[in-house]
């Protein structure tokens, strides 16, 4: 009796079944620490590459806006005004109609899914925000990289978890390890990055996930600068703090960054709360208006577009522009609202970096105008940068190593200390 054929697609699928029950089996038999290592390791890498297939897809559109832009004086400005509003519709159509689940600016909803979800993301979430984000940011609304990287790490560390069946605890481990790795392959900054994940994503159960946290950082910061060729988000610096009487002129910028981080998340509910009200436009359009009143606001100030990351570098190497500078933090500021307000994809981190790095160039410049004895503005552009942040996201100690990963410069550390430090009590003190 003849036997019966197998058919190769079907042994492919035994085969298959057969390594994931085996390396079920061996995760398993594990201890927990060494499960631990593992999934920061595996998540790491899983992360590290979806973070450089980020900045790949995003590169697709910032190059067409690009073409579009210098195509000719009337379609050029055409493009710079329409296109924001194209992105804001595409991301409006993915996240708010078709995969509401994706929606978000990224952190809030990652903690979310670790506290009330046991940590579980849907494995969609990661190529849906990626296109989304692509498209508002690539197209030129104002957002930036670090939401969707780190929604995408945490979508990939849930869905290798859910894949290797691990425990609810521990799968809370996977996706904070992936938020963790999707935040150094963006930015760079592997220890920041974990002191970020501890204090605004993970908070009570920080412990538990450190070591996997910390092998994810590295790991994820050796991918994406393995693959993107060491591609820096700031340029190496070198400053020092020379005069202790500069001090108070710190402080001072410490104080001006809790009003602007203050301002920065009240104008974004400002922004949500009347797009809310804004019945008459379906819920998924609102963030093409957002994106066209951007594509507006760009004609005026055209460094406020898309990331921001190339402005946020002239203003650390020392860059003075004059009044410039703090109308490009108020102009940031708003477009920033704009796009995340109405609904448009992207990260709030990394404009709060922009806004306090103009403001910081600023305040420099115009002590400099009244005679104080002050280091160059780029000093103060670094420091008003970690300030900034730690205002609008209440997060002092990341906050201070943000900037010094970020360039590599230690000698501002004390200033930097000042600034964050006042800029975390004068926020805390506004918001009661």
């Amino acid at each position: 009796m003849d036997k019966p054929v197998v058919v190769p697609a079907k042994a492919d699928a035994e085969i298959a079944a057969t390594l994931l029950r085996v390396a079920r089996r061996l995760v398993r038999g594990l201890t927990f620490d060494r499960q631990l290592l593992l999934a920061g390791v595996a998540v790491g890498l899983a992360t590290g590459l979806a973070a450089v297939g980020f900045h790949l897809l995003l590169d697709v559109f910032q190059d067409m806006r690009g073409r579009l832009a210098t195509s000719g004086s009337i379609w050029g400005l055409a493009a710079i005004v329409i296109l924001p509003g194209v992105g804001g519709l595409m991301s409006g159509w993915l996240t708010r109609r078709r995969y509401p689940e994706a929606a978000g600016h990224g952190v809030a909803e990652v903690a979310r899914a670790i506290n009330e979800q046991d940590g579980r993301i849907p494995s969609h979430v990661a190529w849906v925000k990626s296109l989304a984000s692509a498209a508002t940011i690539g197209f030129g609304g104002s957002a930036g990289l670090e939401g969707p990287v780190v929604q995408i790490g945490s979508a990939v560390g849930s869905a290798l978890g859910r894949f290797l069946e691990v425990a609810p605890a521990e799968l809370k481990t996977f996706v904070a390890a992936g938020a963790v790795g999707g935040l150094s392959a963006a930015f760079g900054i592997p220890l920041a990055g974990v002191f970020f994940t501890m204090e605004v994503i993970l908070k009570d159960f920080a412990n538990e996930a450190f070591p996997a946290v910390v092998v994810s950082s590295v790991t994820g910061a050796v991918v994406a600068r393995g693959m993107l060729h060491g591609a820096g988000m700031a340029p190496m610096l070198s400053y020092q703090w020379m005069w202790t009487r500069n001090l108070a002129l710190y402080a001072g910028l410490g104080l001006v960054c809790a009003v602007l981080g203050r301002a920065y998340r009240e104008g974004i509910r400002a922004v949500e709360k009347l797009c809310a009200r804004a019945t008459a436009l379906p819920d998924w359009t609102r963030p093409g208006a957002g994106g066209l009143l951007v594509g507006v606001l760009t004609l005026l100030t055209p460094r406020v577009a898309g990331t921001g990351r190339d402005a946020i570098s002239s203003f650390l190497s020392g860059e003075n522009l004059g009044w410039r500078a703090p109308t490009l933090a108020f102009g940031k500021l708003a477009a920033t609202a704009l796009t995340l307000g109405s609904g448009g994809s992207g990260g709030a981190l990394m404009p709060t970096l922009f806004i306090g790095a103009a403001a910081g160039s600023g305040w420099g410049q115009g002590w400099s105008w009244l005679g104080a004895t002050i280091p160059v503005s780029g000093a103060f552009a670094l420091a008003g940068l970690c300030g900034v942040f730690t205002a609008a996201f209440s997060a002092p100690v990341t906050g201070m190593m943000l900037g010094v990963e970020m360039t590599r410069d230690y000698g501002l550390v004390v200033p930097i200390m000042v600034c964050c430090t006042l800029a975390y009590v004068g926020a805390r003190r506004a918001a009661r």
